[in-house]
């Protein structure tokens, strides 16, 4: 996470920060929320953010490169759960625990996600993770949306992730 506040900034710090810009967007499309789909919450908001983070990790792992910028994307994802939780005024004692209890949750999601080898099995994933296995009609439909951004960022460059329309 300290990457971030470094004298100087290196190459994988900007591509990560616009890396970040590209999957936040996509994780806050107003599409994703409401009713019968994500709560507007600020755990919902976690679920879309870890959800489209998952992408960008699987993508960038196994790429010449891609291990150090995936590390520092995630700890640019922390930075923001951090200063989220400091805008809603959480108290700086309580800001270190809730982030301890945000990356668990945020490696728990990756590597639920990771294991899917399909849209059913991510549908499930989704529906344990985001609904608790409760109303979760919009699971089926956020999975094949999230599977076919994936085989498309598979496809897509590195030095293109952070294009916004990759992520459309």
């Amino acid at each position: 996470m300290f990457s971030l506040f470094r004298s100087k900034a290196s190459h994988e710090d900007g591509a990560a920060l616009r890396l970040l810009g590209a999957v936040s967007r996509a994780a806050r499309s107003p599409d994703l929320f409401g009713p019968g789909r994500i709560a507007d919450t600020f755990d919902g908001r976690f679920e879309a953010m870890a959800l489209f983070s998952w992408l960008a990790v699987e993508r960038l792992k196994g790429q010449a490169g891609g291990e150090k910028l995936a590390q520092t994307f995630t700890d640019a994802v922390f930075a923001s759960f951090d200063a989220g939780l400091r805008e809603a005024a959480i108290g700086d004692l309580s800001v270190a625990k809730k982030i301890k209890k945000l990356a668990a949750s945020y490696y728990g999601r990756l590597a639920a996600y990771g294991a899917c080898d399909g849209p059913e099995a991510l549908a499930a994933a989704l529906a344990r993770n985001i609904w608790n296995g409760q109303g979760a009609a919009f699971a089926p439909e956020l999975s094949q949306r999230i599977w076919a951004l994936k085989q498309r960022l598979a496809a897509t460059p590195l030095n293109a992730l952070d294009d916004s329309g990759v992520w459309e």
